[in-house]
């Protein structure tokens, strides 16, 4: 799973309330490093916040669609700083199962 959020507090809570549901997680903090991360991890979803920066997020997504790599990777769009619901943790578990 890959968490692209360019605040760090809102990132740190969902990176710890992912492992907590015993997920495998790694962040990228821009649009850049979203996609270089999402082409060498190939991560089953990717959660991309609004905050993003270098490369916005509506940008950072249309890349990741346009790229034969990562055009299959789910993604989720998400809004600054809101906590996980526990309905999207659980859909997330079942996903990287």
């Amino acid at each position: 799973m890959l968490v692209a959020d360019g605040d760090a507090v809102s990132r740190d809570i969902r990176e710890a309330q992912l492992r907590t549901a015993g997920l495998r997680v790694s962040v990228a903090r821009t649009g850049f490093e979203a996609i270089v991360k999402a082409s060498v991890q190939m991560p089953d979803v990717i959660l991309l916040d609004d905050t993003l920066t270098g490369i916005e997020a509506p940008e950072t997504l249309r890349m990741l669609r346009i790229c034969p790599t990562t055009a299959h990777i789910p993604v989720v769009r998400l809004h600054r700083g809101k906590r996980l619901p526990q309905r999207m943790l659980s859909r997330l578990r079942r996903v990287a199962a």
